[in-house]
């Protein structure tokens, strides 16, 4: 199983359990390595204040270029909305 495919599954855990994660990615070369990096971006919507008053805007939890990084993140949030759920 491949790293897209277990951050897909814990999204998809993580929403079910009433919090909603959304995972963007961007790119750009690297002049150093040669090659095409994937940035990842872990947001959640939040509501803020603004002049106009409450809205909606997006919290970046993580930005990484590590796929590891964003499990590991992912994993951590599942266990703290099923500890969060549970009270």
């Amino acid at each position: 199983m491949n790293l897209n495919m277990i951050m897909k599954k814990l999204q998809k855990a993580i929403t079910s359990r009433g919090l909603v994660i959304k995972i963007n990615t961007s790119q750009f070369y690297s002049e150093d390595q040669g090659r095409m990096i994937n940035i990842y971006h872990l947001i959640t919507p939040t509501w803020q204040q603004s002049r106009d008053g409450m809205k909606t805007k997006d919290y970046e939890i993580l930005r990484t270029a590590s796929g590891i990084d964003v499990v590991n993140c992912l994993a951590d949030i599942h266990k703290a909305v099923g500890v969060w759920r549970k009270s």
